[in-house]
Parts: structure tokens; sequence; C-alpha cells
């Protein structure tokens, strides 16, 4: 049976044109509007004197608390298909900042990235772009540019953190100073341009994690440092359990999550020039790279990186020799 598609035409006041709108069944379908408040949601959470504030921010004419400390790196994050309830990737990375004293950016999207509506979550991914991208330009007269901010984002949301990007990129001639793309979805982004993925010219710099390659993850380098762990493709910690490769897909994040709350604890990565090296066992072992929170802003290449079976997952130590 075929579900009903709804057509809206609807007044843009924003920019003074026509947008329009579908919905197919109980899938909303957003592209070429402005950015609507009532879908994309951005809450601000920043250290304060007892705890943390936490506190929804407008993207249109954003305000930050009296007890924010622009000192203190800003992190935004973003969810990736499904919404923040399913989605332990970026629920691990946001507590991890927090934890660590990060201000932290979460961009909730969830009423456009809704199950069983993954078509039509992919193509609102452009129209959440938009309005991070919006977000970022209106925190400029915060005294925040761009280039001072870290975007993550997990899955589908490391494509919406490329759209930021590249809508940046655009209107300013700059974008930010890094995006961190957690295995960045493959399905429906196969073969896709530049312009409709995460890639290397989003951001400043652009290190990619890949856990699921050629499932749920992009297969092929898409930053300027992208690394595989475990061969990229299927985590040892997953081996055995239910849906394996989205277990591995979601490790991503806690991978990430680890890093930046590391006591010396570090991931390694090893260069090599391609998978096929890797498995042939003839990568450069001479040149090593630390993965994660920490990793070097001028790094490039590819690198393979072997983990624990188990948490804590990292291998190596900065105290020891590696």
């Amino acid at each position: 049976m075929l579900k009903t598609i709804y057509f809206f035409i609807i007044c843009d006041t924003f920019s003074g044109v026509l947008s329009y709108q579908l919905s197919i069944g109980d899938c909303p379908l957003y592209y070429d509007e402005s950015c609507d408040t009532t879908k994309v949601n951005f809450f601000l959470s920043s250290p304060a004197r007892f705890g943390r504030s936490t506190s929804k921010i407008d993207p249109f004419r954003p305000k930050f608390p009296q007890v924010y400390d622009h000192l203190v790196p800003l992190k935004i994050v973003i969810h990736g298909y499904g919404g923040l309830g399913i989605d332990t990737a970026t629920t691990n990375v946001s507590k991890a900042y927090e934890d660590e004293g990060y201000n932290v950016i979460i961009v909730d999207w969830g009423p456009l990235a809704i199950l069983p509506c993954y078509l039509t979550a992919v193509i609102n991914t452009w129209h959440v772009g938009q309005c991070v991208a919006l977000l970022a330009v209106s925190l400029i007269s915060l005294g925040i540019s761009p280039a001072m901010v870290h975007v993550v984002g997990f899955s589908l949301g490391a494509h919406i953190a490329g759209f930021a990007g590249t809508h940046l990129n655009k209107v300013l001639g700059h974008s930010f100073g890094r995006i961190t793309g957690l295995d960045p979805a493959l399905p429906l982004f196969v073969k896709a341009s530049n312009d409709w993925k995460l890639d290397s010219s989003d951001a400043s710099f652009v290190d990619i994690i890949h856990t699921s390659s050629g499932t749920f993850g992009k297969l092929e380098p898409t930053g300027h440092v992208d690394f595989y762990v475990n061969g990229g493709s299927l985590q040892p910690f997953c081996t055995g359990r239910p849906y394996p490769q989205l277990c591995s897909h979601i490790l991503a994040g806690l991978y990430f999550a680890e890093s930046i709350r590391s006591r010396g604890n570090i991931f390694i990565g090893y260069e090599c020039e391609n998978i096929a090296y890797y498995y042939l066992g003839i990568c450069n072992t001479d040149k090593r790279a630390v993965m994660g929170e920490f990793s070097y802003s001028k790094l490039k290449g590819i690198y393979f990186v072997k983990t624990s079976n188990t948490p804590p997952f990292a291998l190596d130590n900065i105290y020891l020799k590696t």
C-alpha cells in the first residue's frame, strides 16, 4: 500500500521567498526552507559554579548565560538516525565532554530523523546542516568564530556537519576549525559528490573514524586523516553480539568518548597506504598518530588502529614507550 504524500507551500518570512515541504506518510521531509526551530533544536551545556548550566539556544538570535566562559572550547555534537533516544554514540560523546568541563551544544534534530524514515532523514540532513551553519554565523556576534568550533557528528550527523561546513564556506569563505566524523553513514551516500557528503574541504581539519565500513559506514577515506579501527569494518567487542555491524557502527562514538576522558591511555594508529596493505601486513609501522579528541590537527593520510576486545579499548599509554 502506497503512503500518502502531502505537499505544502509555505511563505518563508525570513528570506521572503516561497519554500516547499513534503510529508511521505508519517515521514517529514524538509529541504530548501528556512531553519525550522520546531524540528531542529540546540541545547547549550556549559560549566557553572555548581555543576552545569543548560539552556535552549535560538539559532537566529543566540544568547548565552552569564556563566559562559569563552576561554573553554566549544563543541557541537550532532546525533544520527533515530534521534538522541537511541543514539548512544553521541550521547556518550556529549557526556564525556560535559564531564571534562567543555562547552557543548547538542543538536537535536530527532523529529526529522524518526524511525523508520531513513530516506527522508537523509534528505533532511541538508536542512539540518543549514540550521547548524546559521547558528555558527549567529555565534560570531557573541565573539565565537567558526574557526574556534569543533563539530562532532555520528553517522548521518557526520554528513550534517559536512553540509554545515559547505554552507559556511559559501557564505563566509571559511568554515569550522575541525569536524570529526564518527563512522559517516554509507546508505544513500555511495559515490556522492563532495557537496553531498562530509569531505576534507568542509573544515580546516577533518578527521574520520571508521568502524563499520561497507555496511553502515563509508568505506573510502574522506577526511584529511582517516582512522580504520580493527580493519574498519567489524569490531572485536561486537563479535557474537546481536547485530554486530550496528554494534560496530555505534562503537565509533564510544571510542571517541574514551579518548576525551583519556587519563594516559590513547589510541595509536599506524600509517598504511590502503586496506589491502593492512591485511597483507605491509604497512609503514614507523609512522604513528593519535586517534580521537587529541589528534594532531596537521595529520594527513590513512591510519589503522587496534583496540582491546573490551573496555577500556585503548591499548597504548602516553607514559609508556609504545
